[in-house]
């Protein structure tokens, strides 16, 4: 694993603290339109499992956990998001606690690889791609300043 990484920031009030990085955040649906939603006929959450997996692991300092309201993609329901080392994965019903543990052992073999890997094969018929990056062309990054000296320059040629 690799070492824990820290930023200092200056809050609003003046006060500077050091923020701990973290390598993953994992969140999941917890209330909302659907997700656990029993008395709607969707499946419940397995909340303890999460947050069970999460302190078990002694993931605290390592991969940040958010039980959130909704994520999105509702006709999914129960859904889950885990950012990791700036990738996204996203599994979709997530209905009982096998799913979450292997979700979280998925997250250990990442750790333990130290890089991204790709989700198992025992969650694979969970995935999904809730964003259409991986769909749309590549556009080359600039900074908002460039973009601006640019658009300046376009302006002042015409």
């Amino acid at each position: 694993m690799t070492d824990m990484h820290r930023q200092r920031v200056v809050r609003a009030d003046g006060r500077p603290v050091n923020i701990v990085q973290r390598r993953a955040h994992l969140s999941y649906c917890f209330s909302g339109c659907c997700c656990g939603r029993t008395e709607r006929g969707y499946a419940q959450v397995p909340v303890e499992t999460y947050k069970e997996e999460w302190t078990r692991r002694k993931m605290r300092n390592t991969v940040h956990l958010t039980k959130a309201g909704c994520l999105g993609p509702c006709v999914l329901s129960n859904v889950a998001s885990l950012v990791f080392d700036g990738r996204s994965v996203w599994f979709h019903s997530v209905n009982s606690p096998w799913q979450v543990k292997q979700i979280f052992s998925y997250i250990d073999a990442m750790l333990e690889a130290d890089r991204f890997l790709q989700p198992p094969d025992e969650l694979l018929e969970y995935v999904f791609n809730f964003y259409d990056w991986d769909a749309r062309p590549v556009a080359p990054f600039s900074s908002s300043a460039e973009s601006i000296a640019q658009q300046k320059c376009r302006a002042s040629q015409s």
